[in-house]
């Protein structure tokens, strides 16, 4: 029929947060293969894969996410942009979708500087985009990756992300604000949640009573490692904290009932976590039509 297409629509979704809206913002997929997932059989995987009728090897989708409080403008990660050689690059357009320009934000929260979450920041080449945010993220991951001696291949887990993080590193030296924890906004805390890198860290967004949690990258593949939490991945620079401090946060946000996003879960991105035998299932909340 004329006039038809395949493209999607600008991936972009509002929810509000108590005052606060927050909006998922696609940044494009990145697909892996099973072999980079360590803790269960290949079989298994598949086979987690096909009881949520996903076919072939795991596609993640790429967000970051926009809150907007009475004060700030923020952003929560930046995907990868266009410095990347993934599949990803479009946050730029779906942000003007949304009604949004780099100009617009104040601060940018980063879980960590891989550069599916960071190397958004910049343009093609090198170059700050959000050129007056200040730029959050807990420092034992500005310290890890500005280690100079990381590029002897002693963490092999690092290697491939040097190049990138000392692009980011570079293009935003002025703006970075190291922070340990705690209160990085109003109503904004960070939860380090360490082991996929030395300071990856998710953020609690509190307001008018309701409470959302972003966790970063504790979770990968949601197939995969909600119900078996056990599995890591061969880009963890410490795979055994990565592992306990998901189990972690699952038995946080199960027990308080608290919604849950991440830059891997599936769009529009808001989920909850139950507990199901030994691992936990997510049961993603219906997408909301306001009237």
């Amino acid at each position: 029929m004329a006039g038809t297409t395949d493209a999607q629509a600008p991936g972009f979704y509002r929810r509000r947060i108590g005052e606060a809206v927050v909006t998922t913002v696609n940044d494009g997929f990145l697909d892996i293969p099973f072999e980079i997932l360590r803790g269960v059989e290949i079989c298994e995987m598949h086979s987690l894969m096909r009881d949520a009728f996903r076919d072939g090897a795991p596609r993640l989708t790429v967000n970051a996410f926009v809150i907007e409080t009475e004060t700030n403008t923020i952003l929560v990660d930046a995907g990868g942009g266009s410095t990347t050689v993934y599949s990803m690059g479009r946050l730029i357009d779906n942000l003007r979708a949304a009604g949004f320009s780099p100009a617009d934000f104040d601060t940018v929260l980063l879980t960590h500087i891989h550069p599916d979450h960071s190397s958004g920041l910049m343009g093609p080449g090198g170059e700050a985009i959000f050129s007056r945010a200040e730029i959050v993220v807990h420092a034992d991951d500005i310290g890890f990756w500005s280690d100079k001696s990381l590029r002897d291949g002693r963490s092999p887990a690092a290697t491939p992300y040097l190049a990138s993080a000392d692009m980011v590193l570079e293009a935003y030296r002025e703006q970075f604000r190291p922070v340990s924890g705690g209160v990085v906004a109003p109503g904004i805390t960070q939860l380090p949640l360490p082991g996929h890198t030395p300071g990856h860290s998710g953020y609690r967004l509190e307001s008018g009573g309701e409470t959302l949690v972003i966790w970063g990258d504790t979770v990968h593949v949601p197939e995969i490692q909600v119900p078996r939490p056990q599995v890591t991945s061969e880009y963890d620079i410490d795979a055994r904290l990565a592992h306990e401090n998901r189990q972690r946060i699952f038995d946080y946000v199960a027990t308080e009932r608290l919604l849950v996003t991440g830059g891997h879960v599936h769009l529009p991105g808001f989920a909850h976590v139950v507990r199901n035998g030994n691992g936990f299932h997510l049961v993603a909340e219906p997408w909301q039509v306001v009237v």
